[in-house]
């Protein structure tokens, strides 16, 4: 496994969730299929030091693998946010990972711009993963146009172009005239 791919808004949804929970670190469960994150279940991080260190809560990690069978997918994998760190697991993260077949994607909220890094720790080593963003879904801030807008924009370029043309025409000095040779 090489690359996975994940939904831009699935990744958004990761990425509010962790900026939501500062300064604790944010958790949950991934859902999928082969190669594809398809959905994010946030749950309770019930640590002692929740700024530093996540424990999700196991009344909430059961509804919410439960939810995942009945969405008919597979459980992949866990998240969590680190509220001022990169997105590497640390030493408590990596003696935390008791299934090296899940994957673990970190949610770097230390900057301006969340990072988002996928990984897979085995016990004697800790795999950097692609994640590979799909387009489909357009960013919060590029909304795709309804086929009404769509329509709408059509109607204004329209009207912009014939109303270029009329200005024009008007500003256009009066045709010569004519005058028969004597």
């Amino acid at each position: 496994m090489t690359a996975i791919r994940i939904p831009y808004s699935v990744a958004r949804q990761l990425a509010d969730h962790a900026a939501s929970q500062q300064p604790n670190e944010a958790c949950g469960l991934l859902a999928g299929r082969d190669e594809h994150i398809l959905a994010a279940y946030p749950l309770k991080n019930i640590a002692p030091a929740p700024k530093t260190r996540f424990q999700i809560d196991p009344r909430e990690q059961l509804q919410a693998l439960i939810a995942i069978d009945e969405a008919q997918l597979n459980w992949i994998g866990a998240y969590h946010s680190h509220p001022r760190s990169a997105p590497i697991p640390s030493q408590s993260d990596i003696e935390a990972c008791v299934d090296s077949g899940l994957l673990q994607l970190i949610v770097s909220i230390a900057r301006r711009k969340p990072q988002l890094k996928l990984w897979r720790i085995k016990p004697d080593a800790i795999v950097p993963i692609d994640l590979i963003y799909e387009t489909d879904d357009p960013p919060a801030d590029e909304p795709a146009l309804s086929p009404s807008q769509q329509a709408a924009m059509l109607i204004v370029a329209i009207a912009a172009v014939l109303l270029l043309l009329f200005i024009s025409f008007t500003l256009l000095p009066p045709a010569p005239e004519i005058v028969p040779a004597p």
